[in-house]
């Protein structure tokens, strides 16, 4: 006889094994005796009957079902056999309990749980109801959830879940995890088969690092080079904002193990500081699962990712948590930097488009410079106030001067009396012949008002005793406001 490890069983299989000790775990019902079976237990023999059906349109292991999936099956059972509201209701319950005890063996994520919001009823039942119920009344397509459901997370969320990560990312490694995720949008198989050995140095730039994606680590704990597509092996920049934590997380786990110990192998991502050995998918989830229940995310927002999710999503990468990282970084990298459609679609492991696309997907990962350039157009996205303010703004106020020195890139941050009152600000920059000097908006999307700014660089050494032309950035802004209303005039 082939020996089949549980989760790659089908649910029918999984079932069969099983069912006993799930009635017993989720404490159904006995009608006589203390021994759970189809004949004792009246629960247990409705859900077999059920459970069966549904698993006949299943073609899948169970740790390879997902929420789309299941209501997929759940909806052509309730067709064939003409089942009405409250059966419907039951065999969703009858799914929950099996992939609750399922996630709890290890064997399976559980893609059906119960409570997303505290104490109150999950509307995930609600929703999937409404998917498989409204053709069948109506003959018509199946609802979609509510267009003002959010898509990604709020500035708020993303604040706090980031500030929360990067202070306690030396006591746990799915920490580390939570900061990648949030800010490149790795799929979670790639993410958790990082290695230190892929945290690297900018070449140009050694305090600077990013993140290289060749292999991916499987629900079985093997580390694989089948990744999901050619277009997913890449490298990714490593976001200003939580470089310090991950270089600090990194020092701590060198500490620990040793300081003559190769740590290269050992993975980033790890359960609280267990670091020889890899998080687990259904792990690492539901750790994310958690944080984002305590950050506010709503359970409208978890059903939404659940349900909607395209045929090639892997159960890991259609959980909750993932998906709402993941989509959450799509949403702020489209909205807050200047990236080309070709630089998004690379950082995002997805096709890159037109013909020379596999020809750029490869420059893009050997050319450092190129490589380099994302990374700045990359830091202009703040996610976390409070930590972006530790590397960028400097605050100018009255007379008073800023000097920074050895650095790409800085921000200057001119407090809103300035602004308001046309207070005349002195900007001083010093380099070589062939230095060069831009002034532009945190906000690439958004410049100010679209007013190009125009700035000269003096060969060094500047003599401070006699400034630069002044800017008035009320007078400015007027002219900004003008333009825009004359942009828009113009067009109607």
């Amino acid at each position: 006889m082939e020996f089949k490890a549980d989760g790659d069983m089908s649910l029918k299989e999984y079932w069969g094994k099983h069912c006993t000790f799930i009635a017993k775990d989720r404490h159904w019902a006995i009608q006589e005796g203390d021994q759970y079976s189809s004949k004792t237990c009246t629960t247990l023999r409705q859900y077999d009957d059920y459970i069966k059906k549904v698993a006949g349109h299943l073609d899948m292991s169970i740790s390879e079902i997902t929420p789309a999936s299941i209501l997929r099956a759940v909806a052509e059972v309730a067709k064939e056999c003409k089942y009405q509201e409250a059966t419907v209701k039951t065999i969703i319950s009858s799914l929950r309990d099996v992939f609750s005890y399922a996630a709890t063996c290890g064997h399976a994520y559980n893609i059906l749980p119960k409570s997303y919001a505290g104490d109150k009823p999950t509307n995930l039942t609600t929703l999937m109801m409404q998917r498989i119920l409204a053709p069948a009344a109506a003959n018509a397509e199946p609802k979609e959830l509510s267009d003002s459901c959010p898509r990604a997370l709020t500035i708020g969320q993303q604040g706090r879940l980031a500030l929360y990560a990067a202070e306690h990312v030396l006591e746990d490694g799915r920490f580390s995890g939570i900061l990648i995720s949030l800010y490149t949008g790795m799929r979670p198989a790639e993410c958790r088969g990082l290695r230190w050995n892929d945290f690297r140095s900018f070449p140009d730039h050694p305090g600077r690092h990013y993140l290289k994606i060749d292999e991916i680590l499987n629900d079985k704990l093997e580390y694989s080079k089948q990744v999901k597509t050619k277009n997913a092996l890449r490298c990714v920049p490593v976001h200003i904002e939580i470089e310090s934590a991950l270089q600090k997380r990194r020092e701590f786990v060198q500490q620990s193990m040793g300081a003559n110990k190769d740590i290269g192998e050992l993975p980033i991502v790890c359960s609280e500081n267990d670091f020889k050995n890899p998080c687990r998918g259904p792990d690492y989830s539901n750790f994310a699962f958690k944080l984002l229940k305590e950050f506010g995310v709503s359970s409208e927002q978890l059903g939404f990712f659940l349900l909607d999710e395209p045929d090639n999503f892997t159960p890991s990468d259609s959980h909750p948590p993932m998906r709402i990282l993941r989509r959450n970084f799509a949403t702020v990298i489209q909205a807050c930097t200047d990236m080309s459609l070709e630089e998004k679609e690379y950082i995002f492991g997805h096709r890159i488009s037109g013909k020379d696309g596999a020809k750029k997907r490869i420059e893009y990962s050997r050319n450092m410079d190129r490589l380099w350039r994302i990374a700045q157009k990359l830091d202009k996205a703040p996610f976390c106030k409070k930590l972006y303010e530790l590397h960028f703004p400097q605050i100018i106020v009255g007379d008073s001067s800023v000097t920074q020195e050895g650095r790409g890139q800085g921000m200057i941050r001119i407090p809103w009396e300035s602004a308001v009152y046309g207070q005349k600000l002195h900007l001083h920059f010093e380099g070589g012949p062939n230095a060069s000097v831009s002034v532009s908006t945190p906000n690439a999307v958004r410049p100010f008002g679209g007013l190009p700014v125009e700035v000269k660089m003096a060969d060094a050494p500047v003599s401070w005793g006699d400034p630069l032309p002044p800017i008035n950035a009320e007078a400015m802004h007027w002219e900004a406001v003008k333009k825009v209303r004359y942009l828009k005039k113009n067009d109607k």
